[in-house]
């Protein structure tokens, strides 16, 4: 399967496993990233506009434009994001979403477009307490509200890690949200969390069953993994029936 991910560092984060997963349940994986560190959409599509040539690397950026990446392989999927600190509020998804989409469809139109659900920050997050002025519950209600209806909109999957770091905490009673996330500005995940974005990426990539895969990484204590494993299956199951 070949992926590209339109996205920034949270990108980074589902995907950091990925390979070794899908190693891990037999499969083989090609991930382009056309990510750059806090990139919204509407950045996103102004690079696209100007033919910036601004991607190629992992995340800090490149020589390459979003046309020349999107043409590189034959992408079997496509994911795009907002950036988190933009997650909450629908208005600054349109109309950057529907460009974006547009402009897949056009330079990688066999590939099917995904949507990636980001995640709540940490409820001791400074930005969320004193910038957004909202709980962790508030901030993840309206992400999910918004990646729901713009998935509906586009018609497209919804890749729920957002959904799964939730359920994570309430399996977990971690109240703060740090088992899965740092305590850095953007709230960026943990191994752990990183770990279950995997996870819910290869579930809904694959459609196979994730019980099975052996891979963990090193940094995850074994404790966690069941909790995770299930926490990344409920979200999958919670968005794509």
């Amino acid at each position: 399967m070949k992926v590209l991910t339109i996205g920034n560092s949270f990108a980074v984060n589902s995907c950091k496993y990925l390979a070794e997963l899908f190693k891990s349940g037999g499969n083989e994986l090609t991930l382009g990233c056309a990510n750059l560190g806090g990139c919204t959409l509407e950045r996103h599509w102004n690079n696209a506009k100007d033919d910036a040539p601004v991607y190629g690397a992992q995340w800090f950026g490149g020589e390459r434009t979003l046309k020349d990446m999107l043409t590189s392989e034959t992408w079997d999927v496509v994911t795009l994001q907002q950036a988190s600190h933009e997650s909450w509020r629908i208005g600054s998804y349109y109309p950057y979403i529907d460009l974006l989409a547009e402009y897949v469809k056009k330079y990688a139109p066999q590939a099917e477009i995904m949507i990636h659900e980001t995640w709540a920050y940490r409820t001791d997050n400074t930005r969320l307490c004193e910038e957004f002025k909202i709980s962790q519950a508030q901030m993840f209600a309206l992400l999910k509200e918004n990646y729901t209806e713009i998935a509906a909109h586009l018609g497209a999957r919804i890749l729920p890690v957002g959904e799964a770091l939730r359920i994570m905490q309430e399996e977990t009673g971690d109240k703060i949200g740090e088992l899965t996330r740092n305590p850095d500005g953007p709230s960026h995940a943990n191994v752990l969390g990183e770990y279950i974005g995997g996870l819910v990426w290869y579930a809904v990539l694959t459609g196979q069953s994730i019980e099975a895969l052996g891979y963990v990484p090193e940094g995850v204590a074994a404790e966690y993994v069941p909790a995770a494993k299930k926490s990344a299956q409920a979200a999958v199951s919670m968005y794509n029936r």
